[in-house]
């Protein structure tokens, strides 16, 4: 799917989840999910060339394969948790919002413990 058209859907689905929300919010809300995930999926094939483009260049740079799984991952919980922190808080529910930003904080924190390590092992080296 192009900008042109994503951008478009987005559109006619907000218009759409907001004429729902004076009657059922929580259609709108399901409205509003299902127009993420459909954008989404359709940005899969960009994702990929983005990807490619990415491996290559860290394979020309001489960087491990692990850091870049762990940026990739990184970059793809980041999203996640953006998107599920702004449904939610579209919602109204707040809480909830919180609650997934403190998750996707935790889990990014989980996964760079591997960098962390390999920076004070070398910091340690270095100065011993």
């Amino acid at each position: 799917m192009s900008m042109e058209a994503a951008a478009a859907f987005c559109i006619v689905g907000c218009i759409l989840a907001l004429s729902f929300k004076q009657y059922e919010r929580a259609q709108a809300a399901l409205l509003s999910i299902g127009v993420c995930c459909i954008v989404c999926i359709s940005a899969l094939p960009e994702l990929s060339r983005i990807l490619d483009t990415a491996r290559l260049i860290c394979e020309e740079g001489a960087l491990a394969p692990e850091y870049f799984r762990i940026l990739c991952k990184a970059v793809g919980i980041a999203y996640i948790t953006q998107l599920g922190t702004d449904l939610c808080r579209d919602c109204g529910e707040s809480a909830i919002a919180s609650a997934v930003e403190l998750c996707g904080r935790v889990c990014l924190v989980s996964l760079s413990l591997p960098l962390f390590l390999t920076l004070a092992r070398t910091v340690l080296e270095v100065m011993g």
